[in-house]
């Protein structure tokens, strides 16, 4: 048997349900939408000159590494780096396969060593910038997805460079 409802109270329920669905749909709208206007590069730059090398697309939690070889015990180095959604640069991890000075080795971070290469892996804060000195006899390469992009190549001499994640858009 059906029961009888009044008419002002189903309107009601109705109009209800109808604004609960509305206000749902413009939360997982404005939720899918957040970032979508952001348009992020990674700048490779001479923090001196202000002479920008690279402009790299990039996106975050996109993954970069730098790789060079070390300037005292001339073996190869290589730091990974995560692309925060605030724009900022996470290092993760620095492999290496004999420690020279400046490498990151000591008893408060979490290292491996496994087939020869020790792997250390960072708890740092992101950061905004990353500065270091590239030269040719240690060979500086940053490799980003399937692109490499060689940094020592800019001068004949020791060079600062700067890398930095550069957004532009709605956040």
């Amino acid at each position: 048997m059906l029961k009888r409802v009044e008419k002002g109270k189903c309107i009601k329920s109705v109009m209800f349900k109808v604004s609960l669905f509305l206000l749902l749909a413009g939360v997982l709208i404005q939720m899918s939408c957040s970032g979508a206007n952001v348009s992020r590069h990674l700048i490779i730059k001479d923090p001196r000159s202000e002479n920008i090398f690279y402009s790299l697309a990039v996106e975050a939690d996109d993954t970069f590494s730098l790789r060079y070889r070390h300037s005292v015990s001339g073996s190869p180095v290589e730091g990974t780096f995560n692309i925060t959604e605030q724009g900022k640069i996470k290092p993760l991890t620095t492999s290496f396969t004999s420690y020279g000075p400046g490498l990151p080795i000591d008893y408060m971070e979490l290292y491996v060593i496994e087939d020869g290469l020790v792997t250390v892996y960072h708890e740092e804060e992101p950061r905004d910038y990353i500065r270091l000195w590239v030269s040719p006899q240690t060979e500086e390469v940053l490799y980003l997805d399937e692109g490499s992009y060689p940094l020592s190549a800019f001068s004949e001499e020791h060079l600062l460079i700067e890398i930095s994640i550069q957004s532009t858009g709605n956040r």
